[in-house]
C-alpha cells in the first residue's frame, strides 16, 4: 500500500476513497490509481468507469478524448525497483474498460512507484504491464527530485518477433483509385501499419481501414475484446539511409492524436527496421514526424543470428506531476 495522504476534513477520512495522482505524459493525461484499492474483475471495471466518467456518463476525471481517458492501477515497487502496472483505457462513448499498450501510462506509473518508494534515485525501475505482459526498463531524467522526463525501453523476445512479421496475410483497401497495403501487428495494442502518406488519411478513410483491418486479424487467429478498435498507422518512410525518417499519424476511434503514441512509434520503428533486411546498424535511430512535431525512437537490434531480430525500443518522453491525493469512491458499487 502506498504512504497514506492526510485528509482536509476528519469527515473524508472515514469516506470511501483511492490513492491516486493526476500526471502528465506526453500529450496524455494519465490518472493512476493504487491497485491495491481498486476490486479485480467487472467490480473493479465499474469503479474506474465512475471515477473517470462519473455515475451518469459525464463529470469525471476523464475527458472528451481518448488521450484523456487513461488510467493505470499501480502496485508499489519492490526493493530490486521492480514494479506492476495494468493500463486501461477507458471510452467515453461506450464506457468500455479496455486492457491495452500506453508507453506514456508505463512513464507515469514509473513516477508514481518512484514517488511512493522508499528509494526514488534508482537510476532503472522495471516494470511490467498486466494487461498486456510487456516488460519494460524506466530510467528517470533525473535523480533525487521530482524527474520531468522518462525513457521507456520496450524489452522484446520471441513473441515480439513474430509478431512483426504481420498478423495473417494482410489485406488491402482501395482509396483513390490506389491499392493500399495493410499489416495488422499485434504487440500490447493492435496495430494496423498502412503504407500511406498521413495528410492523405481522414476519418472516414481511417474507418474503412479499421474495418478491413480487424476482419484480417481475426482470421488470422486473433479475438477481440468486446467493443475494441484498432490503432489505424499510416506511414511513409522519408529517409532509409543511416539517418532513418518516418513520416506518420495516429487515428483511433477515428479520432486522430494530438500526437503519436510512443508504443505506436517504437513498434513502427521495429516494424520497418526488420523489413529493411540485412544492415550494419545495431543501434539504428528513427526520426518519427508526426502531426504536432517529432521524436527520437532508438532500437537495439540482435545481431548474432541469421535474421536480425529487435532486442529493445525505446523514446523519451516528458512527464509532468499535475496532483496528487484520493479520488472518491462514493458513487461506486462498493457500498463496504
Amino acid at each position: 500500500m502506498f504512504h497514506n495522504i492526510p485528509h482536509f476534513n476528519k469527515r473524508l477520512a472515514h469516506s470511501s476513497s483511492v490513492r491516486c495522482m493526476l500526471v502528465r505524459s506526453g500529450t496524455s493525461r494519465v490518472l493512476l490509481l493504487d491497485g491495491s484499492e481498486i476490486r479485480s474483475g467487472t467490480a473493479g471495471h465499474d469503479q474506474i468507469r465512475r471515477i473517470m466518467l462519473g455515475a451518469d456518463g459525464h463529470g469525471g476525471f476523464g475527458g472528451m478524448t481518448s488521450q484523456d481517458n487513461k488510467v493505470a492501477l499501480v502496485w508499489p515497487a519492490n526493493g530490486d525497483g521492480s514494479f506492476r502496472f495494468k493500463f486501461l483505457q477507458v471510452v467515453a462513448e461506450s464506457g468500455a474498460v479496455l486492457p491495452m499498450e500506453c508507453s506514456n501510462a508505463a512513464s507515469a506509473s514509473a513516477l508514481m512507484a518512484q514517488l511512493s518508494g522508499q528509494d526514488n534515485s534508482r537510476s532503472i525501475w522495471k516494470a511490467t504491464n498486466l494487461s498486456t505482459g510487456q516488460n519494460m526498463e524506466l530510467r528517470p531524467g533525473s535523480r533525487g527530485k521530482i524527474a520531468k522526463s522518462w525513457s521507456i525501453r520496450f524489452l522484446a523476445d520471441l513473441n515480439s518477433h513474430k509478431a512483426l512479421q504481420g498478423l495473417g496475410r494482410g489485406c488491402s483497401v482501395q482509396l483513390n483509385g490506389k491499392k493500399v497495403e495493410i499489416t495488422p501487428v499485434l504487440l500490447g495494442n493492435l496495430f494496423l501499419f498502412t503504407d500511406i502518406a498521413p495528410d492523405s488519411l481522414n476519418k472516414k478513410t481511417a474507418a474503412l481501414i479499421a474495418g478491413e483491418g480487424m476482419k484480417a486479424a481475426t482470421k488470422g487467429g486473433w479475438i477481440p475484446p468486446k467493443d475494441y478498435h484498432p490503432k489505424v498507422i499510416p506511414y511513409r518512410v522519408t529517409s532509409d539511409g543511416l539517418r532513418r525518417e518516418v513520416e506518420t499519424a495516429s487515428y483511433y476511434h477515428g479520432e486522430l492524436h494530438r500526437s503519436m503514441p510512443g508504443s505506436a512509434a517504437m513498434a513502427l520503428a521495429s516494424f520497418l527496421e526488420v523489413r529493411m533486411g540485412e544492415t550494419d546498424a545495431s543501434r539504428p535511430q528513427w526520426i518519427v514526424r508526426h502531426t504536432s512535431g517529432s521524436f527520437e525512437v532508438r532500437l537495439g537490434i540482435d545481431t548474432s543470428t541469421k535474421t536480425r531480430r529487435v532486442s529493445w525500443s525505446e523514446f523519451t518522453t516528458p512527464v509532468r506531476l499535475l496532483g496528487w491525493g484520493v479520488a472518491s469512491l462514493e458513487h461506486s458499487n462498493d457500498r463496504s
